[in-house]
C-alpha cells in the first residue's frame, strides 16, 4: 500500500506551459483523503518547491536543488542541507565557468546568475517565486566567499561549445546528472531526489517499499531506485521508462493526475 507519492515538477506535475491543472489538484486532495501523503521532489529551488507545493495542495516539506535542499515550508526553514566539499565546488565552478555554457549556481537557499543569463530567464521562464529570489553576480566564487556560501547545485544549460561533462564527474564527492538533453546538474555526492525521499519519508515514519515516485528525468532516476513503486511519465526518455514499474500518460495529457490516482 502506498503512503507516500514523490511528484517531480518540470515535465511532471506541471504542464509544458508551466501550470498545475485541475485534474492534478482534485487527484492529490483525494490522496490526502486516503491518508496518502504527496511531496514535491524537484531540480528546482526549495523555494520554488514549497510555492507549487502548496498552490497544488501537497505536504510542505520538500525536496529542492536535484536533492541538495530540504526545506518545511510551513516555517522556511532549511531541514537539511548537502554542500558539495570546498575543493570540488571550486574547481566544479572553475571548469563551468570556462565553458560555453548559461549557469546557475545554487549556493546555500540563493540562486547566483549573471546578469546576461537573467535577462533570458525573464523571458523563457516567467516563474516571479525563482526571479524574486535570484541574486546576480558577475564573479560567483567571490560573492561565495565573501558571504560565506556553500555550493549546493551546479545547474548549466549547454552551448554549442565545449562541455565535458566526464571532466565535472571525475571531481572527487560530486553527483552528476541532468534534467533534459541540453543540461547538466551537479551536486554533493550523494545528494541526489532518491535521498531527499528517503529523507523525508523517514520524517513521516513511511518505509521506501511504501512510497511511490513519480518522474521523468534522469535526475529522477535516484528516486525510482528508492521508491518501492517507481512511476515515469509518458513524455520521459526510454531509459527512464525502462526504470518505471508503470508508465502514466504525459504531463499534457493529465499523466500526473493519473500516476497518483494509480496510487490510491
Amino acid at each position: 500500500m502506498i503512503k507516500l507519492i514523490s511528484l517531480d515538477l518540470d515535465g511532471t506535475l506541471l504542464t509544458p506551459e508551466g501550470r498545475i491543472t485541475l485534474a492534478s489538484g482534485t487527484a492529490i486532495a483525494k490522496a490526502w483523503a486516503a491518508g496518502v501523503r504527496v511531496i514535491v521532489n524537484t531540480g528546482r529551488p526549495a523555494q520554488e518547491a514549497v510555492f507549487f507545493a502548496r498552490k497544488a495542495g501537497c505536504d510542505l516539506l520538500v525536496g529542492g536543488a536535484g536533492g541538495g535542499l530540504i526545506m518545511d515550508g510551513e516555517t522556511g526553514q532549511v531541514v537539511r542541507q548537502r554542500s558539495v566539499p570546498e575543493s570540488s565546488a571550486r574547481r566544479a565552478v572553475e571548469l563551468c565557468l570556462s565553458w560555453d555554457a548559461q549557469l546557475m549556481i545554487f549556493a546555500g537557499s540563493q540562486v547566483l546568475v549573471t546578469a546576461r543569463y537573467k535577462k533570458l530567464l525573464e523571458r523563457w521562464y516567467p516563474f516571479p517565486t525563482f526571479h524574486e529570489m535570484v541574486t546576480v553576480t558577475e564573479d560567483f566564487l567571490p560573492y561565495m566567499e565573501a558571504h560565506g556560501l556553500p555550493l549546493v547545485k551546479i545547474h548549466g544549460e549547454k552551448g554549442p561549445g565545449h562541455c565535458p561533462a566526464e571532466e565535472l564527474a571525475a571531481i572527487p564527492d560530486v553527483t552528476l546528472t541532468t534534467s533534459s538533453t541540453h543540461d547538466f546538474e551537479l551536486t554533493a555526492g550523494g545528494a541526489d531526489k532518491g535521498a531527499a525521499l528517503a529523507e523525508i519519508a523517514g520524517r513521516y515514519g513511511i518505509p521506501l517499499e511504501q512510497c511511490a515516485a513519480v518522474g521523468d528525468s534522469e535526475n529522477d532516476l535516484s528516486a525510482f531506485r528508492a521508491a518501492g513503486v517507481p512511476i515515469a511519465m509518458g513524455n520521459a526518455p526510454p531509459n527512464v521508462k525502462n526504470a518505471a514499474a508503470r508508465v502514466a500518460p504525459s504531463n499534457r495529457e493529465e499523466g500526473a493526475a493519473w500516476a497518483i490516482m494509480s496510487c490510491l
